[in-house]
């Protein structure tokens, strides 16, 4: 079966074939990759690739699936479903709008409050998964309305963390 993808806005075509209960062949490009998986939750995947383990962090979107692989994320839809739905909303990353960690995480800090600032790409919250710490950034400019965690909270794909209301570029807001 061939598929077309939409990986981060690239556009690939994948060819799978199954090879077992657990088990397909993919062709990506010109490569060939022999995979077995293993379902371990609703959001992790346990993949064995071309004989290397590596465990997968899916959050489902409406229009696609963010996927985590050793604290690197993808945004992934069907190509040829996307003319279909309309266009993804655009913001830090492809599609992201929500400060939500991309795995299950505990929250190392909380970089803002109430009532401040931020700019896009601003640093919000740090969360830890699997030893290593992942940065989750403002989508957009805006005003922090709420935050929802707290140092030492667990959290999953999926929660918003901090809410934050987008400002356009001519709306001035002062922290208060």
């Amino acid at each position: 079966m061939e598929y077309r993808l939409n990986v981060n806005e690239e556009i690939f075509s994948v060819e799978v074939e199954n090879s077992g209960k657990h088990g397909f062949r993919a062709r990506i490009r010109d490569q060939e990759y022999d995979a077995e998986y293993v379902h371990v939750d609703d959001h992790q995947i346990h993949l064995k690739v071309d004989g290397r383990r590596v465990n997968a962090y899916v959050c489902g979107q409406d229009d696609g699936k963010i996927i985590s692989i050793r604290g690197r994320c993808w945004f992934v839809s069907d190509a040829d479903l996307a003319g279909q739905k309309g266009t993804r909303k655009k913001g830090l990353g492809p599609g992201l709008q929500e400060v939500t960690p991309p795995m299950p995480a505990v929250v190392i800090a909380v970089a803002v409050r109430e009532g401040d600032v931020v700019e896009k790409g601003q640093g919000v919250v740090v969360v830890s998964a699997m030893k290593m710490e992942t940065t989750l950034f403002a989508p957009y400019d805006g005003l922090v309305k709420k935050v929802n965690v707290c140092e030492g909270d667990k959290v999953m794909p999926g929660d918003i963390l901090v809410d934050i209301e987008k400002t356009g570029p001519d709306s001035e807001i002062e922290a208060e």
